[in-house]
């Protein structure tokens, strides 16, 4: 047990490190930070503490943000518009379990404001599965009653129960 909060320890000790590297303290951007200085093995770390602060879970959500950081990498979408929307997740939404889905919302947000949304990368939302939508099955028995139901809505109409009534 205490190997395992000595990692986390030392985990957590590494994060703080690294994030203040890329994204500067908490309470203010970083003005060092500038991925257009960046060689290609600062971009992988870059990519890959993006995907842990935004505790990516899905393939297509790292795919996301791999493309993200390739967008930097050549230009098209500013290192800023990145920065700022991680910012705003940390500061609006400190305690979610899912920062990912925020981000992606807020860069796709930001990006419009710039006119820069072209560059965003398009997500699929169906992989959350049922996220507000019915599946198909749903969608074919929405309105139908099972025969428990009938014989509930017959005995109450009528005050009989299904058998009383001929």
């Amino acid at each position: 047990m205490a190997g395992r909060r000595t990692r986390k320890r030392v985990f957590f000790l590494y994060s703080l490190i690294i994030g203040s590297i890329f994204f500067g303290s908490s309470s203010a951007p970083a003005d060092d930070f500038d991925p257009e200085k960046f060689n290609p093995a600062q971009f992988e770390e870059y990519e890959r503490q993006l995907n842990a602060i935004l505790k990516t879970r899905r393939d297509e959500e790292k795919a996301f943000v791999a493309q993200v950081v390739a967008q930097v990498r050549i230009g098209k979408i500013p290192a800023k518009l990145v920065q700022t929307s991680y910012q705003w997740v940390r500061n609006k939404r400190p305690d979610t379990d899912y920062p990912f889905i925020y981000f992606e919302k807020v860069l796709r947000l930001q990006a419009i404001a710039i006119k820069v949304q072209a560059e965003v990368p398009a997500f699929d939302y169906s992989i959350y599965g049922s996220a507000g939508q019915r599946s198909i099955g749903q969608q074919l028995n929405a309105g139908q009653r099972t025969g428990l139901q009938e014989s509930s809505m017959i005995r109450s109409a009528s005050g009989k129960s299904v058998g009383q009534i001929k």
